[in-house]
């Protein structure tokens, strides 16, 4: 059984005045959805015939496309610069799609019209995992005209993509938004993330979270914190698993009816572990086919489920998994959706980080991330799970979802806002997902210092009363886990 490792935390009380307080102001609502362009033609570069196909010459580009699922654009020695047109008219975000490997990969990016160079390095991936990364090089372009200078800087490029996202129209509009916020963990060079939350059945609240020093690190660990005052204050945080060659992620927490704690996670791929004591100790993981954030849910008969990924010959299916031992074993009854292998979401549309929600016995309701426009897509199911419909896209623009079931039967919707304002946001429905009232989206917190934010989770502290538990920063390299208490 594995101990507990205390940690140092910095607390901080949210006003007990007005719990869930709200304010009515002017915001700038989630824009309506847009075209979006990827683009790899790089032979079409100039100068012209300096890009080659397959074939490595000194002190040139090369378009790798034998054994890779998309073009490479990749650098050999130091070639001359290239300058992409993309004949595009109107105002853009442009994000440049790269791969992450053991080695250094970087380049050089700049608009033709400016004088200096954008220098863009990916993270560093490990010898036995290599994974896609995206960077946001520039946004609100007016691409009439522009043309983008890409540069070698003697060493590997891999450049898979650029992608071009239609500036939003903001619309400016009022919405209500949340003032009443907490701290629940904190320390100057710890970056903390993706936190799960649950109530027990003794009414103390836990939030569980990856704790490491960047957003993409070795040391990754998941931690958690308590509180007993219905989420205002929280104990210092406890390290309760930590495998020093994997990097931790994603965890989610729950209590079974039957009194057992569940903490899932990352850890290699999804696994759960579970404590009997009430978190003092816990056994050691067990795996689980597939992952997703926010981890399983209880069935009304007891049986977990855990709306997950997993890739089968080449394809990546997003399937309901259940589980009746606390998630010992599992049972891969229903797939959702399916879509292209994950080294094309950009590309296409990529069912990525899935959250599903029983409605009913014969109605299930499944969100989605999807990187490639920004927007959750949903899709159901009428016969218990029988068969899924296309996931299509909705009005909320943010990542990824979790669904919370109020108790006057409404459904609220949480996702991270990795946009200007960046922030939480919320949204709900009253017809079982049918459509989501974003003419009235909520705003949870639209003060975030950069786009590294977002996981968001909830729990009903009492009737009406909800706290939202995300990872949040102030603009430096920090994140902190934070909650929010609002009254939908």
């Amino acid at each position: 059984m594995m101990q507990l490792a205390l940690g140092a935390v910095m607390l901080t009380t949210g006003a007990l005045a007005q719990p869930g307080r709200m304010e009515t102001r002017e915001v700038d609502l989630a824009p309506e959805p847009g075209q979006v362009i990827v683009r790899e033609d790089f032979e079409r570069c100039e100068p012209a015939g300096a890009v080659v196909r397959d074939e490595r010459k000194a002190d040139s580009w090369v378009l790798r496309t034998k054994d890779w699922p998309t073009p490479l654009l990749n650098a050999v020695g130091n070639p001359p610069d290239l300058t992409y047109d993309p004949q595009l008219s109107g105002v853009y975000d442009i994000h440049v799609g790269s791969r992450a490997t053991h080695f250094t990969v970087s380049m050089g990016l700049k608009l033709a019209s400016e004088a200096e160079f954008t220098i863009i390095t990916s993270p560093r991936g490990t010898e036995k995992v290599h994974y896609d990364w995206e960077y946001c090089f520039r946004r609100d372009v007016k691409l009439d005209g522009e043309k983008i200078i890409i540069h070698a800087l003697g060493q590997a490029v891999y450049l898979d993509y650029l992608k071009f996202v239609p500036a939003p129209a903001m619309r400016k509009g009022t919405a209500r938004v949340a003032t009443d916020h907490v701290m629940i963990c904190q320390e100057a060079g710890r970056h903390f993330a993706f936190p799960g939350v649950a109530r027990f059945a003794d009414g103390s609240v836990a939030a569980v979270f990856r704790e490491g020093t960047a957003h993409v690190d070795p040391s990754g660990s998941v931690a958690m914190c308590r509180s007993t005052d219905g989420g205002r204050t929280w104990s210092p945080r406890q390290t309760i698993y930590d495998n020093p060659d994997v990097d931790e992620r994603d965890p989610g927490i729950l209590q079974h009816s039957g009194g057992t704690l569940i903490v899932s996670m990352a850890s290699g791929g999804g696994v759960t572990m579970r404590s009997t004591d009430g978190g003092q100790t816990w056994d050691a993981p067990t795996p689980a086919p597939g992952f997703a954030p926010h981890g399983p849910r209880e069935l009304p008969d007891g049986r977990l489920y855990w709306c997950a990924i997993t890739t089968k010959m080449g394809i990546n299916e997003v399937h309901i998994a259940e589980s009746e031992d606390l998630g010992r074993t599992w049972q891969v009854p229903i797939t959702t959706a399916k879509s292209l292998p994950f080294h094309q979401p950009w590309v296409s549309e990529f069912w990525d980080e899935p959250f599903a929600l029983p409605l009913s016995p014969e109605r299930w309701l499944c969100l989605y991330r999807v990187d490639r426009d920004g927007y959750l897509y949903q899709n159901q199911s009428a016969d218990g799970g029988k068969s899924f419909g296309v996931p299509q896209r909705t009005r909320m623009w943010g990542c990824p979802p979790f669904i919370l079931r109020l108790q006057d039967g409404r459904l609220l919707a949480l996702y991270g806002y990795r946009r200007p304002p960046f922030g939480i946001r919320a949204c709900v429905s009253t017809d079982e997902g049918a459509t989501w009232d974003m003419d009235n989206e909520i705003i949870v917190r639209d003060d975030g210092g950069h786009t590294d934010l977002g996981y968001p989770v909830a729990i009903e502290i009492e009737p009406g009363l909800v706290l939202a538990v995300y990872y949040f920063n102030n603009g430096g390299p920090e994140c902190t886990i934070e909650g929010t208490f609002l009254r939908p």
